[in-house]
């Protein structure tokens, strides 16, 4: 009974919430239209084309059984990380790739039996990254021009990745599945089936952009994080815009990002900050992920919990180079 209540109260709770958004986008249709817009742009402009490809011969790969054909090999890193040595395919790609790259390879990998359940959990923890392309290319050059710090940044957040996996080697998850070895896709899939699986997913991923062009449009416009914005900025002393530039990044890392680079910090803080909101990832790309890793019931409690701590490593590792550099 008590569970059924609180089913209750968080159900009545989203209702509530979805009601202010729609109102929100009735009562100003033409900002949110445009804000979505912008979404759509961004997502075309910059993710579309960097994703894309990847995404498709990362599926490729993993199809020809190039996975397969690592199984066997780079056994210390599979013994550093309790996980079968495809573990470091997928890490390698997710590095090269971005965003939700990773994910979408454990799901795959799954998918074909390659991978038990538990060892899925415990591959996420270091498979979750951003890319070269937007932390050096996007950040440092692009938002920051700064291509050192950039370059700092990425190998912040690729260390993170490597000792985040180290602190959950031993994860070991409390399923109620089976959590055997299955294979789902016996079959081998022909190149237009490829293709249609890798735009299922690139879509998936600009839909998410989309809609959390617009949810922080609507934050910020209705002002629902000022009163905590003023609250946190008086206990540390600090300017309120940083406060809203970190919140707006744990929604969104690119808008996070972008209202951060136009803030006049020094290159320390800007750099861990920046650090921490490419790690942690925002929840726009954690939803992404969280849709690939469904096939195996990810919870969403373990997926945000390793992607904070993945976070604090970067940021600590981020924090020492820039003092020593």
């Amino acid at each position: 009974m008590l569970l059924s209540n609180k089913f209750n109260v968080k159900k009545n709770l989203l209702i509530f919430l979805v009601l202010i958004i729609l109102v929100a986008i009735i009562v100003n249709p033409a900002l949110y239209i445009q804000s979505c817009f912008n979404g759509i742009i961004v997502w075309a402009s910059v993710v579309l084309p960097a994703l894309f490809p990847f995404m498709f011969f990362t599926k490729t790969l993993t199809e020809l059984g190039v996975a397969e054909i690592l199984s066997n090999k780079f056994k210390l890193f599979s013994k550093i990380y309790n996980v079968p040595a495809i573990a470091l395919y997928v890490f390698v790609l997710s590095i090269l790739s971005g965003y939700p790259v990773g994910s979408k390879i454990v799901s795959d990998l799954y998918e074909r039996g390659l991978i038990t359940k538990e060892q899925a959990y415990r591959i996420t923890t270091f498979t979750s990254n951003s890319g070269p392309m937007f932390i050096l290319g996007s950040v440092g050059i692009g938002m920051l021009t700064n291509k050192k710090l950039g370059i700092i940044i990425l190998f912040s957040h690729i260390i993170g990745a490597l000792l985040n996996g180290i602190l959950y080697r031993n994860h070991k998850e409390n399923l109620q599945i089976n959590n055997s070895k299955i294979n789902f896709t016996q079959n081998k899939q022909s190149l237009s089936d490829l293709m249609w699986n890798t735009v299922q997913s690139v879509l998936i991923i600009g839909g998410y952009i989309a809609i959390f062009f617009v949810l922080i449009e609507i934050i910020n416009n209705l002002k629902i994080f000022t009163p905590l914005s003023l609250f946190i900025s008086n206990i540390f002393n600090c300017n309120v815009e940083i406060i809203n530039a970190i919140i707006n990044g744990i929604f969104e890392i690119t808008r996070g990002c972008k209202d951060l680079s136009v803030l006049q910090l020094n290159e320390f803080f800007v750099g861990v900050l920046t650090c921490f909101i490419i790690s942690f990832g925002g929840i726009a790309t954690t939803m992404q992920g969280l849709t690939f890793l469904s096939k195996f019931e990810m919870k969403t409690s373990f997926f945000i919990k390793q992607k904070i701590t993945h976070a604090i490593f970067s940021t600590l590792v981020c924090a020492l180079l820039l003092i020593i550099f």
